[in-house]
């Protein structure tokens, strides 16, 4: 088997995991997140989301750098220069060392202006605790940074089953370490050490692997330098953009942290429903991974601007069916499922996560033209236009939270997506990057059709049938997906997105057949 069939195979298959350890990772939390929020309380698990949300700003410290890796990693590959592609795994490791170093620092300085931050919404238990968590956290998004290399080189290789496999892996054991850990009684300072362990742990396969399967390793000799200046330049827009994800992602939750009417249990009712976006999301994200490769491949090659649209379509087509089955389903059954999984107190989550699913909706069915203007370069303009709706949401909440609570806070979050993240970077795609952006969207459009009926009609449904059992949601849920699937099949789906299910599918039924 050629090189190229070998890519296309690791490609698919890596696709159909990526999917598949987001199933696992969706149908998880379905299990864990009420165990966990009943052994926690919802005190504690808002101190352990805003713990969380706090030190998540130490990912900002890699400057963006780590997006710069595949790419250089690549070029090299691309001009078949082994020696040049270890020299460059060389430097990257030492940049990541220095970050890693600056991370723990800065998590040192976090942990010390905590208390003067959260002092009027925390008691002194609960300052102590944040504390702790704070350096575990710290520690492990350090150890994070330095596996970076590694991980890139797997990705750059086109290594997806493996990283598929080390994915979903992660995805089970995680949660069952957690829930032992709370079983022990260790909490949330117990989980997050638990973390910071199979961390090491996975950073320990990574460099493994790289050496031995891969066979590459860092050469510190003669390491390019004189592409220090470039790489900065090329990641400064990417962190930029790192930034304001932090801002979106993060703000909200330590904005309400800090008010002493919220504090903990609004942190824990928004994070609830954020829990939906965030999950929505990482579909997205999965599928992105294994087309990063290709996307770099195609603009090195010089590849057209309709050709880069058509991969952009592709891929924008196989990210709406899961966007449009989860926004549809989750308005249609959101409230009951979220009385069921989460119990009392926590309703509000349900407007929390409309509010913020359906404009990030948009963002998401286009991830592939963030890999495209990666790869060109030409990200400046997304990461200036991300960073002022950044700072607009920002001053919104703080505005509108002492008087709206968590939704106007997620609502602040979802109009400032929809403006920038969806008219602004549209407009920039058609126009200054040269992708047809409406025959996007005329190809797009068409999958939403048979969603939204589905959900009108479910919403019509729910009238005259209550779904406040386990039984009588499930039961809808499975009905729903079930119509789902095969109206797009019969409908809407063409031979490439039907030939992913249905190529793995022959090659099993082959094999019985021998």
């Amino acid at each position: 088997m050629n090189k190229s069939v070998k890519g296309i195979n690791q490609l698919r298959i890596g696709a159909v995991m990526s999917y598949l350890n987001m199933a696992i990772g969706s149908l998880i939390p379905m299990v864990y997140t009420p165990l966990m929020l009943q052994m926690l309380g919802q005190d504690e698990y808002g101190l352990y989301k805003l713990s969380s949300s706090v030190t998540s700003y130490l990912s900002l410290i890699s400057f963006g750098i780590g997006s710069a890796i595949v790419r250089y990693l690549i070029k090299f590959r691309v001009q078949k220069d082994k020696e040049g592609e270890q020299q460059i795994f060389g430097l990257f490791n030492v940049i990541f060392w220095i970050i890693s170093a600056i991370t723990l620092l800065a998590g040192v300085a976090i942990c010390l202006v905590t208390p003067f931050v959260y002092s009027a919404s925390l008691n002194d238990t609960e300052l102590a605790k944040m504390q702790i968590m704070i350096i575990i956290l710290t520690t492990t998004t350090a150890i994070s940074f330095m596996s970076t290399p590694y991980t890139s080189v797997v990705t750059s290789h086109e290594k997806f089953v493996f990283l598929q496999i080390i994915n979903i892996l992660t995805t089970v054991i995680n949660p069952i370490v957690n829930i032992v850990v709370l079983l022990l009684g260790f909490k949330s300072i117990g989980m997050v050490f638990a973390s910071l362990i199979l961390t090491i742990v996975i950073r320990i396969v990574y460099v493994v692997y790289v050496r031995k399967a891969i066979n590459l390793r860092p050469q510190y000799s003669k390491m390019p330098t004189y592409l220090i200046k470039e790489i900065l330049v090329f990641s400064f827009w990417v962190f930029v953009a790192n930034v304001v994800n932090q801002l979106y992602n993060t703000t909200d939750t330590i904005i309400i942290g800090a008010i002493p009417a919220l504090a903990t249990v609004g942190v824990a009712i928004y994070n609830v429903g954020a829990t939906f976006s965030t999950m929505m999301s990482s579909f997205s994200v999965g599928l992105m991974s294994v087309t990063t490769p290709k996307v770099n491949t195609l603009v090195f090659s010089n590849n057209s601007n309709s050709e880069l649209t058509d991969l952009m379509i592709r891929i924008g087509r196989l990210q709406s069916y899961i966007v449009s089955i989860v926004c549809t389903g989750f308005i249609a059954f959101g409230q009951p499922f979220i009385a069921l999984w989460a119990g009392e107190g926590y309703e509000d989550a349900y407007w929390v996560a409309l509010a913020t699913m359906i404009p990030l909706s948009i963002p998401l069915m286009q991830n592939i033209a963030l890999s495209i203007i990666i790869a060109q370069n030409k990200h400046r303009f997304r990461s200036l236009v991300y960073l002022a709706i950044a700072i607009a949401n920002v001053l919104g909440t703080i505005a509108c939270v002492n008087y709206f609570g968590i939704i106007g806070a997620a609502v602040v979050t979802g109009i400032a997506t929809v403006i920038g993240q969806g008219f602004v970077m549209n407009w920039y795609y058609w126009k200054k990057i040269g992708l047809e952006i409406p025959r996007f969207w005329k190809s797009i459009a068409k999958l939403f059709v048979i969603p939204l009926l589905m959900c009108v009609l479910t919403l019509i449904i729910k009238i005259f049938v209550d779904f406040d059992s386990w039984i009588t949601l499930f039961a809808g849920i499975i009905v729903y997906v079930l119509v789902f699937v095969a109206a797009n099949w019969i409908f809407v789906m063409n031979d490439y997105e039907k030939d992913i299910f249905r190529g793995p599918l022959k090659r099993v039924i082959s094999k019985f057949k021998r």
